[in-house]
């Protein structure tokens, strides 16, 4: 019986190879949150604020969103110490667990739906029955937990307006009378969880009309703060054991013990960047939404590609999606040059049916064939903007197969 299951592992997990919506393919990749800390005194806040709510989270990652997109302290001393104070408070650790589980608020039970559609696992593997009879289940949460939720991420940009020249005064009292016409619409409440339908955009006219000429220098500093959802043996032994409980025999001790925990999931901070943004170009720009989104949406991608360039475990993995040429659907989005390398990795498992990643050769991108897949690149009308993918080229390994992983070499 073992053997069939590491079988049937190795048979469909092979689903990343197969291409899905329009030939993107899946695989292994970590659950991120993104936030940002709101300035309400500082200069464009709010304007700010608004688009982050807006812009596309990174599609690198899953986005393991929990209702909040920006947070406020009272003092910026020291925002590390904010942010774990926050994290406390609301238990966003137990949030992140819960919502890997699809907690139901009303029952207090579990399901595994989620870890089998990010697993790439099917109903018969992770079924929590074969846990309890010992076949081949724990080893699979164990690999779900080294693989998943130990790869769940927290990051907190700190984003602000960086006031160049007096002339900003006179821009930023009339800007901050506009927008507090239209406060008591903002998305959310306080929470900046809403969308666009509402009467926000109504308030934010100027933000729709002609590009303003004292905006066209518009930059802003982000910082961004990484943290880790802490998922080990421990953790996953009394989770799974004293926690864990399903439809239909919901054990109501369980739920309550759940609901009492309080230090059992925690974050851990990994560390930060910070960057001011860089020069942006006016091509493909309309509007002053379309200029403040586009600066704080690559602010921010360059920040995550240097939280990935610095941290090893938070560096994404792309597929090969052809051979001749070799390509991958990464780029200048994720601050690819021409000094960047690759290592490309295969899946393996191990005899417990684990998945494990093995290195089997570097590649590198190739000069002028680099895709500029940056916010609004399109629009810039660059070239490179219309590659569709970067093309590389082997440095060393054997032979290579589409869908094998690559992963960035610091």
């Amino acid at each position: 019986m073992r053997v069939f299951y590491i079988i049937l592992i190795s048979f469909t997990s092979l689903v990343y190879l197969q291409a899905q919506n329009d030939s993107v393919f899946r695989y292994d990749r970590g659950s991120l949150y993104m936030m940002m800390i709101k300035h309400p005194n500082l200069a464009f806040n709010k304007e700010i604020e608004y688009v982050f709510g807006n812009i596309e989270k990174p599609d690198r990652f899953n986005d393991h969103y929990l209702g909040v997109k920006s947070v406020q302290f009272a003092e910026d001393q020291d925002q590390v110490k904010n942010i774990y104070s926050f994290i406390k408070q609301v238990q966003l650790g137990k949030r992140m667990v819960a919502k890997w589980f699809n907690r139901d608020k009303q029952t207090g039970g579990f399901d595994m739906e989620l870890v089998k559609e990010r697993g790439n696992y099917n109903a018969t593997m992770i079924d929590v029955n074969i846990a309890k009879e010992r076949i081949r289940g724990l080893s699979l949460l164990e690999d779900a937990g080294e693989r998943l939720l130990s790869h769940t991420y927290l990051v907190v940009n700190d984003i602000y307006y960086v006031d160049k020249s007096n002339r900003w005064q006179v821009s930023k009292d009339w800007l901050n009378f506009a927008t507090s016409l239209a406060e008591p619409w903002l998305p959310g409440g306080d929470t900046g969880t809403g969308t666009s339908e509402n009467p926000l955009e109504s308030s934010y006219n100027w933000l729709y009309g002609g590009l303003m000429d004292n905006i066209k220098g518009f930059r802003v500093k982000v910082t961004s703060y990484l943290f880790r959802l802490k998922w080990n043996d421990e953790i996953a032994q009394q989770f799974y054991s004293q926690l864990y409980t399903e439809a239909p025999d919901i054990d109501v001790d369980k739920v309550m013990k759940f609901n009492e925990s309080k230090d059992l999931f925690t974050l851990e901070y990994v560390g930060k960047v910070e960057n001011v943004s860089s020069k942006t170009s006016l091509f493909g720009v309309k509007t002053n939404e379309d200029l403040i989104k586009k600066v704080c949406a690559r602010a921010l991608d360059k920040n995550l590609a240097d939280l990935q360039h610095s941290f090893a475990d938070f560096r994404i993995k792309a597929p090969l999606v052809s051979l001749s040429p070799l390509k991958a659907y990464i780029g200048m989005k994720e601050d690819m040059n021409e000094e960047s390398r690759y290592e490309v990795l295969e899946i393996q498992f191990d005899e417990q049916g684990k998945m494990r990643y093995k290195k089997v050769g570097v590649i590198k991108p190739v000069k002028g064939k680099i895709w500029d897949n940056r916010y609004m690149a399109a629009e810039e009308e660059v070239a490179e903007a219309r590659f569709n993918g970067t093309e590389f080229q082997k440095v060393s390994g054997g032979d290579f197969y589409e869908g094998m992983l690559i992963r960035e070499i610091k």
